[in-house]
């Protein structure tokens, strides 16, 4: 399901990339007078929405010219990520008690510190056109989990009254579950996990203009653990030390140049 979300959307994406340099061909000989100058870019930050197979969040990027089509990059990344194995589950008594994934006991986010290089295979020349290239980052990357509270009726269904508790699947079956409590229980229990992060993307710049920048980068990331972050119930024996995911960069931002 989550691919036949992701593909179209990759599409989507890489439309506004895809019809620009035909856009640009079709202006033929009037193209030249739409050449932007000969400008020094020295630096460029960027900060967008994170999709990927496993969940979404954002980053930003800070980047400094090392030669022509050449950037040192530096970029901070939070994202959530999933477990395959999720299934939403329902309370079968009370239709408007918010859904709940049986089972798991932890949220995980991933925060990433990465340092990498970007490479402009074709810069933008003129207004308009598209710029095309790959970047590669890696880095530490800290695992959050966040322990999953749920709402919990006593003493049976019908329930009497209902409580917000820290969920354990060794105790709370599926007739105690009312529903998920607030996102925000929890959030003082956070664990950290340290590990390491690796990521390669194609780059298609389309912005308007070469200063301004909006940016579509598609790759690949790989999450690396000593141990397995615990998403899903210890006892389920389901829980991985390695995320690979595929993911989708759209970001905007802007270049600095020498004046």
């Amino acid at each position: 399901m989550m691919t036949r979300f992701f593909l179209p959307l990759i599409v989507w994406l890489m439309l506004p990339a895809l019809c620009a340099p035909m856009a640009a061909w079709g202006q033929g000989d009037n193209a030249g007078s739409g050449e932007a100058k000969k400008t020094v870019f020295t630096h460029r930050w960027e900060m967008g929405l994170t999709l990927h197979t496993r969940g979404m969040g954002g980053h930003i990027e800070r980047g400094a010219y090392r030669g022509v089509g050449k950037v040192s990059t530096w970029s901070l990344e939070v994202v959530s990520m999933k477990h395959p194995k999720e299934v939403r589950s329902f309370n079968p008594v009370y239709e408007q008690a918010k859904s709940y994934v049986f089972g798991k006991v932890n949220s995980a986010y991933m925060v990433r510190l990465g340092w990498g290089k970007r490479t402009i295979a074709t810069p933008k020349l003129r207004n308009g056109a598209v710029a095309i290239g790959w970047k590669y980052a890696f880095g530490p990357s800290l695992s959050l989990t966040k322990p999953v509270y749920l709402e919990i009726g006593y003493p049976d269904i019908p329930y009497s009254y209902v409580l917000i508790e820290r969920y354990d699947p060794t105790i709370h079956g599926t007739d105690d579950i009312y529903g998920r409590a607030g996102a925000l229980n929890g959030i003082l229990e956070l664990t950290p996990q340290p590990g390491a992060f690796a990521r390669v993307a194609v780059d298609f710049e389309y912005g308007a203009g070469r200063e301004y920048l909006r940016t579509a980068s598609v790759g690949v990331n790989l999450d690396a653990f000593l141990t397995p972050v615990e998403i899903m119930a210890a006892s389920t024996g389901q829980n991985d030390r390695l995320f690979l995911t595929l993911f989708v960069h759209w970001s905007f931002g802007r270049q600095q140049f020498k004046t």
